[in-house]
């Protein structure tokens, strides 16, 4: 082995990570499979098969959108040479810089290295390789990403002494190339973390209703197929909390309740819907109303506005632009108002008023 390059690597890699900021608590798991390549096995033996099966496992950390480290098992297979095998398995150490190109694909690549294990007619060696990588991803769900992946691995098989005369070693050496197409699961892309809420001011005298409702479209909030605020849709959500500053309805309840378009399945349409009101509701007591007076329900694509006129539509870009106002989240206050002008304190409301217009967005 060479340690001391090896650990300088790792070291560099988390400390690097160590030094950004956190976001969400993005891990991932993950596999794959796909095909080995021994290139420098021609050299070796006349009677050469330098391709055969790779498969990985891996598990990894994002800890911001373009950086994350991953560590994983990789197997290049079983090479021939001259009816001898050479074969090669073991861990992958990696850090990983993401360049995202809009909301569904990602470029990225890798630096780090393959520890191995090759056992060959030379008998068995354990050191390790200098590994890069290029792949590109898609997210298909907010869970669930498919990439395709090359690496390439240099010196497969090497050892200090190899050819060195009167050394007693001549292993067999090869450059290693693998490209997989692999599913990455990421449990906890969008969790919904509880934020805490500030008090809510009261304020009593002459008590009037309130019943206030508002919809606000989810193409200004969301992405398409996501659940994680545009910047438009936090400007959005601002002007609704300061409405409901406004009103500041005493014991006041808030109902959040999201909505999505009829496209894709029932399952996914209604966990997509519940995610987008537990982002706006994760955000209105960010800014200060009372969590155990606010709560969410994902309706999915129940009570869609658009009614009939979308029907004969085939065209799926045509069909998304029909269906824009099915998709939306609508907010619900309730409680009591005073007519009393609120003590000289700073208020921090419990939820703010809906009108019977849409919020301004």
């Amino acid at each position: 082995m060479k340690p001391s390059l090896l650990s300088a690597l790792i070291a560099v890699a988390f400390a690097s990570a160590a030094s950004l900021p956190a976001q969400a608590n993005d891990w991932y798991v993950g596999g794959g499979g796909g095909v080995s390549i021994g290139h420098d096995l021609d050299d070796l033996g006349s009677d050469v098969d330098k391709n055969d099966t790779a498969w990985s496992l891996f598990g990894g950390y994002n800890f911001t959108e373009n950086f994350g480290a991953e560590l994983g098992y990789l197997n290049t297979g079983d090479w021939s040479v001259d009816g001898e095998q050479f074969s090669s398995q073991g861990a992958t150490l990696s850090a990983i810089g993401r360049l995202p190109l809009g909301d569904i694909f990602s470029l990225f690549a890798e630096g780090g290295a393959y520890i191995y294990q090759v056992d060959t007619i030379n008998g068995s060696d354990n050191d390790y390789a200098p590994l890069l990588g290029l792949g590109m991803g898609a997210q298909l769900t907010d869970w669930l990403d498919l990439q395709a992946r090359y690496r390439y691995m240099f010196r497969v098989g090497d050892d200090p002494d190899n050819g060195k005369l009167g050394s007693g070693t001549d292993r067999w050496v090869t450059d290693v190339s693998v490209a997989t197409l692999e599913l990455v699961f990421h449990p906890n892309r969008h969790a919904y973390v509880a934020p805490v809420a500030a008090p809510m001011v009261a304020a009593a005298v002459a008590p009037v209703m309130v019943d206030k409702s508002f919809s606000l479209s989810s193409d200004v909030l969301f992405a398409f197929n996501k659940a994680t605020l545009k910047t438009e849709g936090s400007s959005a959500l601002d002007d609704l909390y300061q409405q409901i500053v406004e009103v500041n309805p005493k014991d006041g309840q808030i109902t959040v309740m999201g909505y999505t378009d009829r496209i894709g399945s029932d399952g996914y349409n209604q966990t997509l819907s519940e995610a987008r009101a537990r982002t706006v509701a994760d955000y209105l007591v960010g800014k200060g109303l009372p969590a155990d007076r606010v709560s969410t329900q994902g309706l999915g694509e129940s009570n869609p506005v658009s009614g009939s006129q979308c029907d004969g539509i085939k065209a799926k870009s045509d069909l998304i632009t029909c269906l824009a106002p099915d998709r939306r989240v609508e907010v619900k206050v309730t409680g009591t108002q005073t007519e009393q002008t609120p003590a000289p304190v700073e208020p921090q409301p419990m939820t703010e008023p809906m009108d019977s217009e849409p919020a301004k967005a």
